[in-house]
């Protein structure tokens, strides 16, 4: 796994995938918060991966699956759109209205080289910012702190490469587009009570 949640970083052994929740006025380290959490539920820290959000759980969480030639590519999403950025020119925008989050993790069957896995964060970033920006009429790009998993299997020949022109590629922005979609409409259906854009 290469995470960038708190408890993130190139991984091997992963068993668990966390979406915990924390209060919307979480002021805590984070880093505790996830040590208690893991105790509480009795799982080895080398063996999760977890993300904070102070959205509603498990309200606002999708997850969806994709499959074409042989890829399969399933997307985890809990979102929160009360602390919202944009990339402005030069600039990033904040409005810093509340604690939730976007936080998406994305399992892939394929094993995938160091570097595969930064092609395929990366697109995944890509790929959040512009479904975003096209939900909300280009008011955001994401919150300021979202994080993003990549998870693949560790046995096997591992793919060089999961750029954009590759299969890998395409496949995760498909997917992470669709899960998105699903979980802003979601959202937005019923909103936390926020300063969203």
């Amino acid at each position: 796994a290469l995470a960038s949640t708190v408890d993130g970083g190139l991984r091997n052994g992963i068993k668990y995938l966390l979406h915990h929740q924390v209060p919307k006025n979480f002021n805590e380290d984070p880093i505790r918060e996830v040590e208690r959490t893991h105790r509480e539920l009795s799982i080895n820290s080398n063996e999760a991966i977890t993300f904070l959000t102070a959205t509603e759980l498990p309200k606002n969480h999708v997850m969806h699956s994709e499959a074409s030639n042989n890829i399969e590519v399933e997307v985890s999403i809990t979102i929160g759109l009360t602390n919202p950025y944009k990339i402005e020119g030069p600039e990033i925008k904040t409005w810093l209205t509340g604690m939730s989050t976007i936080n998406m993790a994305i399992i892939i069957n394929k094993p995938l080289a160091i570097q595969a896995m930064i092609d395929a964060i990366t697109l995944a970033a890509q790929a959040k910012a512009l479904t975003l920006a096209e939900l909300t009429g280009n008011r955001m790009h994401g919150t300021t702190s979202d994080a993003i998993a990549i998870l693949t299997p560790i046995n096997g020949n591992r793919e060089p490469y999961a750029g954009p022109a590759t299969a890998i590629g395409r496949a995760v922005v498909y997917a992470i587009r669709g899960t998105l979609i699903k979980a802003y409409e979601i959202y937005r259906a019923s909103p936390e009570p926020s300063g969203d854009p």
